[in-house]
């Protein structure tokens, strides 16, 4: 799709690794747009001959950003690009997401209704649970290894992924794969000095889709809250969009949740100004852009732990907190000791600016220079 800097984590992150780059000197020529309907586009022009392309414009390197489908890089490769890669070309494919994708029971379950089909369908997911999740495993390995064997390089988020990503493809060599983490969204880490301008708010930053955010987990957490009375001034501000966003409201209505704002999609920056708490119950992710955000404004994170990437980020208890994954209640607990304890809320927004200076955009952009530089 278009590059789209506020439509997501990977959009955003590819605009700046982009700009980052072409500030160390290497040529950027925007976004190659491939779709599975066979249209190709550059810069809104269709293109017809996209060996030409990469030949006319001296491409040396193309980064593919889909590496958990197969489609995109055998697209690429049957429209020209395998020529291009053959006369010295080099492709580098980048997993913005845990390699390991929610099961299809979880899919089921993130619908708001089941037909009777998908009904019966759960009943046997669960009842064949270790065969539907073998069978997950060895798709997922194909497609990892058609995208390592037909790409110079292969980069993860984190290294935390490796043990997974190794664990399905069964290779003897992963030469090709490196980890490289997601930079800080902002071009700054707020000064201490933001902490003054702190609101009441709790907030969501995320696309508005069940099967990949768990909005209604946030929701349901956020109802537990309010049941507490010094939760009484809290607001939950939650920015994004999505097919979903229509279900959220209608749950918030049905079940009486107060003090929630939808914001819809927009710049979230004055949001992390103003915010305390974020929330995060995704069902996976390849690093969770959202956490790093907040850390750069002080705010603290309380997240579901069901990616191995959050170890990474995350110092319990120090710059925000992990509670255990599906736990609605250990998690609405953790939001009531942060509101509840304006001391140690405080101190964690201090750790949070302090480890943001891990993820700074110099850090993330030499070790890419790095790794074009083996290329």
């Amino acid at each position: 799709m278009p590059l789209e800097p506020e439509a997501g984590g990977t959009e955003r992150i590819t605009s700046l690794v982009a700009k980052g780059l072409s500030e160390r000197g290497h040529k950027c020529l925007d976004i190659l747009v491939l779709t599975e309907d066979g249209s190709m586009t550059y810069k809104g022009n269709p293109l017809s001959d996209l060996y030409m392309f990469l030949k006319e414009k001296e491409v040396d390197v193309v980064i593919n950003q889909i590496a958990y489908a197969k489609w995109l890089l055998s697209e690429f490769l049957s429209r020209g690009g395998a020529r291009w890669h053959a006369e010295g070309g080099r492709i580098i494919s980048c997993l913005h997401f845990d390699p390991c994708n929610p099961s299809y029971i979880h899919l089921l379950r993130s619908y708001e209704h089941l037909s009777l089909k998908q009904y019966v369908s759960l009943i046997r997911q669960y009842m064949l649970k270790p065969y539907y999740r073998n069978k997950q495993q060895q798709s997922e390995g194909e497609i990892y290894n058609y995208i390592y064997e037909n790409s110079d390089m292969m980069i993860s988020l984190s290294e935390t992924h490796f043990p997974y990503l190794k664990k399905v493809m069964q290779r003897n060599e992963y030469m090709k794969l490196h980890a490289i983490g997601n930079m800080l969204t902002f071009p700054y880490v707020a000064e201490t000095e933001i902490l003054k301008t702190k609101s009441k708010t709790v907030m969501v930053c995320a696309r508005m889709s069940e099967y990949h955010k768990r909005i209604t987990l946030i929701l349901k957490a956020w109802e537990l809250v309010k049941r507490c009375p010094i939760a009484g001034d809290w607001v939950l501000k939650i920015i994004g969009d999505g097919h979903d966003l229509p279900r959220y409201k209608r749950m918030v209505m049905k079940r009486g949740i107060v003090d929630i704002e939808f914001l819809g999609q927009q710049s979230p920056k004055s949001f992390y100004e103003n915010g305390a708490i974020l929330l995060m119950a995704s069902s996976a992710e390849g690093w969770g852009l959202a956490i790093t955000e907040g850390l750069q404004n002080g705010v603290v994170p309380v997240v579901m732990d069901s990616s191995p990437v959050y170890s990474d980020i995350i110092q319990n208890g120090y710059n925000g907190i992990l509670t255990p994954d599906n736990d609605v209640k250990a998690f609405a607990k953790a939001v009531i000791w942060l509101i509840s304890d304006d001391e140690q809320r405080r101190k964690m927004q201090i750790n949070a600016l302090e480890s943001a200076m891990r993820f700074t955009s110099e850090k993330t952009i030499e070790k890419w220079s790095e790794a074009l530089s083996l290329l």
